[in-house]
């Protein structure tokens, strides 16, 4: 307890928790961050269609009871434990609007089952924060695209300058030096992701490089997405196994 050095009025002040919510919540979503990103499909190695597509807030239980699942020792490998729990706890802020400008999407099968999820939000007009990238079949690249797709929502959709990213697993980091980031001065800099280092492409390593490559391995995905294979692929309904065994 700390006197005020002059004299005030009153004692003590009541606030509603409406007032005190828009001071949690900090400034609204800026609109700038939450151009969508137009749906792709990517088929697996058997011919099936994952639809890519921006989830919407009210798909949030969906993917939280799905990573809940992952957040148990057992799943400890390749780091699956460890990026579950962080994954949750950014889903959880971006739907109960403690996040800045977030941005989610999901690979989802044709009948609505989710099968991997990424997320990233944007520090400035200039700066895209790579948050988390986790899906729940391997072997199919499906992390790759979804990776490639949050990185061309920044560069094409909004139009940021810069890409950071870090990595906590092998896997994470093979991804990282297959598309050609580049490290930023550390500890100098920090990832905001447990002050790790930051990995970085820019929007000219983007359009000449990583995405004609991207492309040229089929990681892109396809458009337009048919309207009514879209609409199946709502509402969005946890995964109904978890598959992250290599086969």
């Amino acid at each position: 307890m700390v006197k005020p050095p002059v004299p005030i009025s009153v004692d003590r002040f009541s606030f509603s928790v409406e007032e005190i919510e828009g001071h949690l919540r900090g400034a609204p979503p800026d609109e700038r961050f939450q151009k969508p990103l137009e749906p792709k499909i990517y088929r697996l190695s058997t011919g099936e269609p994952i639809v890519i597509r921006p989830a919407s807030r009210e798909e949030a239980p969906a993917i939280l009871e799905t990573l809940k699942r992952l957040i148990d020792p057992k799943y400890d490998k390749d780091f699956y434990h460890l990026v579950a729990a962080r994954t949750y706890s950014e889903i959880l802020a971006w739907y109960q609007s403690r996040q800045k400008d977030g941005y989610v999407i999901v690979g989802v099968r044709e009948d609505g089952e989710l099968m991997g999820v990424v997320n990233h939000r944007f520090w400035d007009e200039n700066v895209a924060v790579s948050l988390h990238t986790i899906v729940f079949r391997r072997a199919e690249r499906l992390g790759v695209v979804l990776y490639l797709s949050k990185i061309e929502h920044a560069f094409d959709v909004v139009g940021v300058n810069e890409w950071w990213a870090t990595f906590e697993s092998p896997f994470g980091f093979r991804l990282g030096f297959r598309f050609q980031h580049v490290t930023k001065p550390w500890p100098e800099m920090q990832h905001e992701l447990g002050g790790a280092r930051i990995y970085y492409i820019t929007r000219e390593q983007w359009e000449k490089s990583v995405k004609p490559y991207a492309a040229e391995k089929g990681w892109m995905g396809e458009r337009p997405v048919p309207r009514e294979l879209l609409e199946k692929t709502k509402p969005l309904k946890p995964a109904s196994k978890i598959e992250i065994e290599l086969r």
